[in-house]
């Protein structure tokens, strides 16, 4: 990890990047349900059921830490997926949700390495990024090999990848563009749960 990214980690409000990774569970798991209703093999079927049960399971463990640590629960106006969603437009498809999910799991993987590098990071928040990280990696690689998979079966699903690829950057520039004073305005408006 750079140093930039090390520092951009610190800055935040411990609080305020669970409720990040918390929600970002929660809404993962709500395109997990939905794209387990639209797989086509049993294979993928079982994938999705195992990464649903992972997501909610994250999702409780981040609303732990954050208990555990004296914090409130609040949902965040502007989650990653959110910003993810409005610059790849609305999925269409199955193979549309894979890859926007691969691309937001890949994110996931790296936040949680570079978190789990900031020396100031409580031994809890740690032992809660190793745990969830040996499933984020596993997710990574089933939805990857099933992108493969969707595209030998026809080539334009790289077409879906790389927007999905280009929709992730920009999300991720957006949110690292937005202004320190808006990330804690944005977790002091938040709404209790």
């Amino acid at each position: 990890m750079t140093e930039v990214e090390k520092n951009r980690i610190e800055e935040l409000d411990p609080l305020w990047l669970l409720n990040q990774y918390r929600v970002a569970e929660l809404r993962g798991a709500g395109a997990i349900m939905r794209m387990g209703r639209l797989a086509d093999d049993l294979t993928l079927t079982t994938d999705l059921s195992r990464h649903l049960r992972d997501e909610s399971v994250h999702a409780w463990l981040w609303t732990k830490v954050i208990r555990d640590m004296g914090g409130q629960l609040v949902e965040m106006d502007e989650p990653y997926q959110t910003r993810l969603a409005l610059n790849f437009g609305i999925p269409r498809s199955l193979t549309d949700l894979l890859a926007l999910t691969w691309v937001s799991e890949r994110r996931g993987v790296k936040q949680y390495k570079e978190h789990l590098d900031v020396a100031e990071a409580s031994p809890l928040i740690k032992r809660t990024l190793r745990g969830i990280l040996k499933d984020e990696q596993w997710h990574v690689e089933y939805i990857s090999k099933e992108l493969q998979r969707r595209v030998h079966a026809d080539a334009r699903v790289q077409q879906t990848i790389d927007k999905a690829l280009e929709a992730d950057l920009t999300s991720v520039d957006a949110l690292r563009a937005m202004p320190e004073l808006d990330k804690v305005a944005a977790h002091d408006a938040g709404q209790p749960l």
